[in-house]
């Protein structure tokens, strides 16, 4: 997963050198200005170059911490639904080629790994009788239940942490026709990020196990649905570079 290093020193050279370094190490260089507020999901402050390798090694560590903390907190409410251990690992995996497969920058792939690990997390506060019903929800569940984006994002805002993915929590759910929730944007209104993670969102809950659901959907099955639904529920282009590169296809799981 990338992480991210503040840079609180002015030695260009040393500092284009490391920057160069860290592409192979997963990690984003950030150079400070003064009085600049730290960028979401920074690891750590470096305040001499002098140990590139060092420097690196300590980003990766630290990354990796938070990264476990994330994972963690999202197993947690993997568990609550039944889902097994590392469903979001899945989530987060497709994501990232998704996002390669666009060309998207390091910057927003860092975003993107990010919202999809803390996408679901306002299903915290979703009370268990909805959450983990079998059946079909009535009216009133299912909006307690579409609730879950706004209040995870709203969560996020409160408490001030990972700000930079409170656009990808609030609408990924949200349809490019404007039928989704919780705000009915549409089109281009819809965050980039947020149209990109729907399709992973909706990619990986068709294709594996679900409290609702007696089936599971085949790969197949679930390009037929983005196909049908390219223009409507989903960005057009996105669903062409989806499923021209493959993004879902083959899935191995990390070991």
């Amino acid at each position: 997963m990338l992480k991210r290093i503040a840079v609180a020193a002015d030695d260009a050279k040393l500092l284009e050198t490391l920057k160069m370094q860290a592409e192979q190490h997963d990690v984003l260089v950030h150079a400070l200005s003064e009085g600049e507020a730290l960028p979401p999901a920074t690891s750590g402050i470096v305040a001499s170059l002098d140990k590139p390798a060092a420097i690196l090694s300590w980003a990766d560590n630290l990354g990796e911490e938070q990264y476990g903390v994330l994972t963690l907190l999202a197993d947690a409410i993997a568990c609550r639904e039944s889902l097994p251990l590392g469903a979001d690992e899945r989530v987060r995996q497709h994501a990232v080629r998704f996002g390669e497969a666009l060309g998207l920058s390091r910057e927003d792939l860092l975003v993107l790994e990010r919202g999809a690990i803390l996408r679901d997390i306002g299903k915290i506060k979703v009370p268990n009788d909805v959450l983990l019903k079998k059946s079909v929800l009535d009216y009133d569940e299912w909006m307690l239940l579409q609730g879950h984006a706004k209040l995870g994002a709203d969560l996020l805002r409160e408490r001030g942490i990972a700000t930079d993915v409170i656009e990808v929590v609030e609408c990924h759910h949200e349809c490019w026709d404007g039928d989704g929730y919780p705000q009915h944007l549409e089109k281009e209104q819809i965050p980039y990020l947020a149209r990109i993670m729907k399709i992973i969102d909706v990619f990986c809950a068709m294709t594996s196990p679900r409290l609702y659901r007696k089936t599971v959907c085949s790969h197949e099955d679930a390009l037929h649905h983005f196909r049908s639904e390219q223009g409507k529920h989903y960005d057009p282009e996105l669903v062409d570079v989806f499923i021209n590169a493959e993004v879902g296809r083959p899935y191995e799981a990390s070991a």
